[in-house]
């Protein structure tokens, strides 16, 4: 695939600055108003500031660290998902701004307990820029992949891919989300992933701050706890692995470190054994096999070109 030149990806990122800021998930509002609408969308905290919306809150002094935690977690969340998205000026200007180095340090020590590193700064986005392209690619079968489903066992079931992109779809229709139309990735890319843990810590945050009954709180922790143990917590630590080791550049070095640190703390919060840092590539020879017509998945490897 040629790479975009200076002039088109220029375009790009006009484009891009011009659109408001969303969610990956259509029907999401990530920065309105505190609050669950009858469809069971709630807000993700806000990005400036994660604890915010608990300064002075309502409750009481043995709920507020809950509550910190959670909404901690989820502006942790979705500063990871923002940051594994295509580079874009406007992007790595919040990522690296001021404000923003605060707030992930505050979330930090709030969730995790310690001090942290801020892997963004300002003059770095060029470097980064050619350094992600490079590590990433430019489909879905790059050098590391951002997929949770290029990670598996060789010899794994051949139904094992699409039964992991139909559950991806069951979790994210189970808190009534949907993909964006313009979200451009499939339901197992990382960004989308950490997004929707973002969502169910956003809702844990809400159920604590608003004194929901137990059942509904028990009902978020425990969809966190098995997303963890069966999606971001299973491949993560392997992907983190691979991109550390993939690269010289020192942001997404550091954004590798961050990430792993942090899912690894979220499977340890839960109760959960985080996956092995080894797991292996599927073999691209095998994707095709894996992915059959009646499931309605494209039978060619993720990022193959049909022959001509």
């Amino acid at each position: 695939m040629p790479t975009p030149s200076k002039a088109q990806l220029r375009g790009k990122w006009k484009a891009r600055a011009s659109r408001p800021g969303r969610s990956v998930f259509g029907n999401y509002l990530p920065e309105e108003p505190s609050a669950v609408s009858p469809a069971g969308q709630s807000a993700c905290p806000s990005l400036a500031n994660p604890l915010e919306r608990l300064k002075g809150g309502r409750p009481g002094a043995a709920e507020r660290p809950a509550a910190d935690v959670a909404l901690a977690r989820a502006f942790i969340c979705r500063f990871l998902a923002k940051a594994f998205e295509d580079p874009a000026p406007e992007s790595w200007e919040w990522l690296g701004s001021e404000q923003t180095q605060t707030a992930l340090r505050t979330a930090w020590q709030v969730a995790v307990g310690r001090p942290s590193a801020h892997p963004f700064e300002a003059g770095r986005f060029e470097g980064f820029h050619s350094a992600y392209l490079a590590t990433f690619g430019h489909a879905a079968r790059g050098p590391v992949p951002l997929n949770e489903i290029e990670y598996g066992e060789p010899k794994a079931d051949p139904l094992f891919q699409p039964h992991r992109l139909a559950d991806l779809a069951a979790f994210y229709r189970a808190f009534g989300l949907e993909l964006a139309e313009d979200a451009g990735e499939r339901h197992d890319h990382i960004c989308i992933e950490l997004e929707f843990l973002c969502v169910l810590a956003a809702k844990e945050a809400y159920a604590v701050t608003n004194g929901l009954d137990r059942a509904r709180l028990e009902q978020c922790r425990e969809a966190e706890k098995k997303f963890l143990q069966e999606h971001l917590g299973r491949w993560v630590p392997a992907f983190s692995r691979r991109l550390a080791a993939a690269t010289d550049e020192p942001s997404l070095r550091a954004l590798a470190k961050l990430t792993r640190a942090f899912i690894e703390t979220e499977c340890a919060r839960f109760g959960v054994t985080a996956g092995s840092e080894y797991l292996v590539l599927r073999p691209v020879d095998e994707a095709g096999e894996s992915l059959c017509a009646v499931c309605g998945l494209n039978p060619l490897p993720p990022g193959a070109l049909a022959a001509t």
